[in-house]
């Protein structure tokens, strides 16, 4: 994990994706190296969903989960399918 300021660039596997009840999505990550488990796309955002299973970087604003014990990135700017050549950024 890269920080700078609150803003990162990670890379993880995507676990699982799941729809929240706002409208957004949560996408659980594996294998990022760290305690971050977890990246937020808010409703406003409109980003399509990773898979799962692929291999993405995802950037955006760190934030600690007391919750659940994890760090996440919340919201979420942009993600990048590392298998691919493509990024998808809010409002694309």
């Amino acid at each position: 994990m890269r920080a700078s300021g609150k803003r990162v660039t990670v890379v993880g596997r995507v676990v699982r994706v799941r729809s929240r009840f706002d409208g957004g999505w949560r996408v659980r990550l594996a294998d990022t190296g760290g305690a971050l488990g977890a990246a937020e796309i808010r409703p406003s955002n409109l980003l399509p969903p990773p898979r799962r299973g692929t291999r993405i970087l995802v950037r955006g604003h760190i934030c600690y989960d007391p919750t659940h014990g994890w760090y996440a990135i919340d919201p979420v700017d942009a993600w990048f399918d590392a298998g691919a050549h493509s990024l998808f950024e809010d409002g694309q």
